[in-house]
């Protein structure tokens, strides 16, 4: 059932996209492209709010140490990606090539979180009751599931 679920979102994912690709760039949004490989800071996009978190949390110094393992993972994953994706600019100039472009970033995101979720899960088995529910909290707020 899960396997169900993500591939009706990765198909859903990739045709939205590949269907919006040319009518953002008319309008002059930057290309997919651009968006996918622009520099960002930090390991998450947003460190501010990793930071939060972890201050929100009060974490014990083995939590500490698992939310760092658990930062290096998502880092390392999107140099990953990055690095697949935006070794060459790929042509996107029709339907077809911007759907590619979807399905590659789609598949290189999903090598990304295979390799960041065994962290993550482990440093959310590390917290407490307490802190569980105000990490479910705190992500339900900043719209992550």
């Amino acid at each position: 059932m899960q396997k169900l679920k993500v591939s009706v979102l990765i198909i859903a994912a990739a045709a939205l996209a590949a269907t919006t690709g040319s009518a953002a760039a008319g309008h002059g949004d930057r290309a997919p492209f651009e968006r996918v490989c622009e520099e960002r800071g930090g390991p998450s996009h947003h460190p501010e709010l990793a930071d939060r978190l972890a201050e929100h949390l009060d974490l014990t110094d083995a939590q500490k140490a698992a939310f760092k393992e658990f930062h290096e993972a998502r880092r390392k994953s999107i140099e990953d990606a990055k690095a697949a994706l935006c070794a060459n600019k790929p042509d996107l100039s029709s339907f077809e090539a911007r759907l590619n472009f979807s399905q590659t970033f789609l598949e290189t995101r999903l090598t990304a979180l295979k390799a960041e979720n065994p962290k993550l899960i482990a440093f959310y088995n590390s917290l407490d009751t307490r802190q569980k529910a105000k990490f479910d909290w705190f992500r339900e707020r900043h719209g992550r599931e």
